[in-house]
């Protein structure tokens, strides 16, 4: 089984990261992992604090830098880096990591984080895969309605994530998606989850296609007795 990180920050993009993307790399190179999805940080504080903040075109190019670093340092070591985002959209403090996207996609959506959530999931819910990063952390309203999937289980240690609330979120819910992730942004947080995928998944479209399709398994130790009630949540 190839092992794929689903949430992960470069200190070159995201501001709460520590961790350069060659080295987070490298970290899960040595691992064991076959690769890993950037989704680093993308909401109006971000774009707000670069100087360019009325160029988007030029804000996209920045805001990539961390991704083409982990990309060509994946490159080298054989492995699959996978484009994604995490959006914040300005009514609340929720996330949502995005797949199924390229690069073209974010310069061709210009300012997509000053979108309500409803509105990007109106819009977009039949072209991209739209994951509630760590429902419960900052709010105890989910609206559950609006994305396809909960990330059940973040491991992130600095926060209260609450996993239990998605968990019983998920169980009333059976159509909604399962995912996990390390939300990686210093060090010590690297590789306490991943994605199993029996074949490669090479990119962002790729790793939206084998999580629609349920043509997978997740992994973390940290916290199995959530992750095996969470396989025992019949799929509808």
């Amino acid at each position: 089984m190839y092992k794929y990180e689903l949430h992960l920050h470069t200190m070159e993009t995201s501001r709460c990261g520590h961790v350069r993307a060659v080295d987070q790399v490298r970290t899960y190179h040595d691992l064991g992992y076959q690769g890993l999805c950037v989704t680093d940080h993308l909401h109006n504080t971000y774009i707000d604090l670069m100087d360019c903040h009325d160029d988007w075109q030029e804000c996209v190019r920045r805001y990539l830098y961390g991704y083409h670093l982990a990309q060509a340092e994946g490159r080298r070591l054989g492995m699959d880096i996978i484009f994604g985002v995490e959006l914040r959209f300005p009514e609340n403090d929720s996330d949502y990591l995005i797949y199924g996207i390229d690069e073209r996609w974010l310069y061709d959506h210009p300012y997509v984080c000053r979108m309500d959530h409803q509105s990007f999931f109106d819009r977009f819910k039949d072209e991209v895969l739209i994951i509630h990063a760590h429902p419960y952390r900052n709010c105890d309203e989910v609206f559950y309605t609006c994305v396809h999937g909960l990330e059940v289980v973040n491991c992130n240690p600095r926060h209260k994530n609450r996993n239990e609330l998605a968990l019983a979120l998920a169980k009333a819910n059976p159509h909604l998606i399962r995912t996990v992730g390390s939300d990686a942004h210093r060090l010590g947080d690297e590789g306490r989850a991943a994605l199993l995928s029996e074949a490669r998944i090479p990119d962002s479209y790729a790793m939206k296609e084998v999580i629609t399709s349920g043509r997978f398994q997740l992994w973390c130790p940290e916290y199995e007795d959530i992750l095996k009630e969470c396989e025992a949540i019949p799929h509808v």
